[in-house]
């Protein structure tokens, strides 16, 4: 009932996704929101859903396509990765193989190496899904 004994999840996909079922379903979900409150059940949703995108991206460096992209726009989230901002970034990516394209992105970057408006930077993305972006 209370997670004694209970093996700890090492894939963070399924972490998150126990953690979800914990927040919004079953007895600990109910018991969540009426003494915890609808603020927290929406906080912890927001954190739930930003930590689903990071793990979607997360493999990117391995996987993703190389190209260059031109920081159109930046925009601070509030949040920290590992102390490092999040940031959603507009850019202009001039793909490898390809026709350049816009997508709007929010990742986690360096607070040491900001980029700026301006700024040409090497990113991989995701093909099928144009806004996973991972600056490297």
């Amino acid at each position: 009932m209370f997670g004694f004994g209970k093996k700890i999840e090492k894939d963070p996909k399924k972490a998150i996704e126990n953690a979800d079922k914990a927040i919004n379903s079953g007895v600990s979900g109910f018991l969540t929101k009426t003494f915890m409150g609808k603020d927290f059940v929406d906080q912890t949703n927001a954190s739930l859903n930003m930590a689903k995108n990071y793990t979607d991206t997360s493999n990117l460096g391995q996987t993703g396509m190389g190209a260059t992209a031109e920081v159109l726009g930046i925009e601070d989230t509030g949040t920290l990765i590992n102390y490092n901002p999040v940031v959603r970034l507009k850019l202009m990516v001039t793909p490898q193989f390809g026709v350049p394209f816009e997508t709007t992105s929010e990742t986690a970057v360096s607070k040491i190496a900001i980029p700026r408006v301006g700024d040409k930077i090497n990113i991989k993305y995701n093909p099928a899904n144009t806004s996973q972006v991972l600056v490297i």
